[in-house]
């Protein structure tokens, strides 16, 4: 079973927010780097966050699945 992290927040200049998704599993581990748009606040960012990378997390399942031609 794979596992997903975020770790490393951080802003960047021009309200931008830089943050890393790491995959680990027993094949091995990858991490990416995503960023999005500041949302203005503390809370917004975090909630912003964590809805990009579960959605991140969703897409991946599907494109996996779909590579798979599993349903």
């Amino acid at each position: 079973m794979a596992t997903v992290e975020l770790i490393t927040v951080e802003e960047r200049p021009g309200g931008q927010l830089l943050f890393n998704v790491r995959v680990t599993s027993t094949a091995g581990k990858i991490e990416l780097p995503i960023v999005i748009e500041g949302q203005g606040s503390v809370a917004s960012n975090e909630t912003t966050v964590l809805q990009v990378a579960l959605n991140f997390a969703k897409d991946l399942e599907a494109s996996v699945r779909l590579r798979l031609e599993v349903e």
